[in-house]
């Protein structure tokens, strides 16, 4: 099964203070798109994307969707799983999709934490390098016991944007 795991793109806003779930910004939505367009001209294209239910992850789904879609394709499902939301892990989903054999191509668009928690946890013994927002890593997940191996990576700086950590 292939994954491809997603952090968000740029948030409107940083201060959750003052505003718990942002929206993407205009740079967060470039970012986003150009990373369907990428997936497209790559031949690496999910069928479905899970997104936390924040609106920060629930937009950069559907700009990479809507990019698919644009290119010609299918549009893949966005759904909403709350178990990778913020501070979650992404561990139960990447288990539950690796018995799933109808499962070939998953995104999945969550959280730096989610994120690195999740990956943490899957038969590795140290974490994953800090994700960019809006990057894309592309892992190849052993069906019988949810093992990972990352096999390709795209920031924004490969698609002419910028890397914001």
């Amino acid at each position: 099964m292939r994954v491809y795991v997603i952090r968000h793109a740029n948030p409107e806003s940083t201060d959750y203070d003052d505003d718990p779930d942002p929206g993407i910004s205009d740079e967060g939505t470039e970012a986003a798109t150009a990373l369907g367009q990428w997936m497209t001209e790559n031949d690496q294209i999910p069928t479905v994307l899970y997104a936390s239910p924040m609106t920060r992850t629930q937009e950069t789904a559907e700009a990479i969707a809507s990019a698919i879609e644009e290119a010609g394709y299918a549009k893949p499902d966005v759904k909403t799983d709350a178990r990778i939301g913020p501070q979650m892990s992404i561990k139960a989903l990447i288990v539950e999709l690796a018995d799933d054999k109808s499962m070939s191509r998953v995104g999945i668009v969550s959280h730096h934490e989610a994120i690195t928690a999740g990956l943490r946890v899957l038969d590795k013994p140290t974490p994953p390098d800090p994700f960019a927002q809006a990057e894309l890593r592309i892992y190849k997940v052993k069906r019988k016991n949810a093992e990972w191996k990352e096999k390709e990576r795209v920031v924004p700086s490969d698609l002419g944007g910028i890397d914001h950590y």
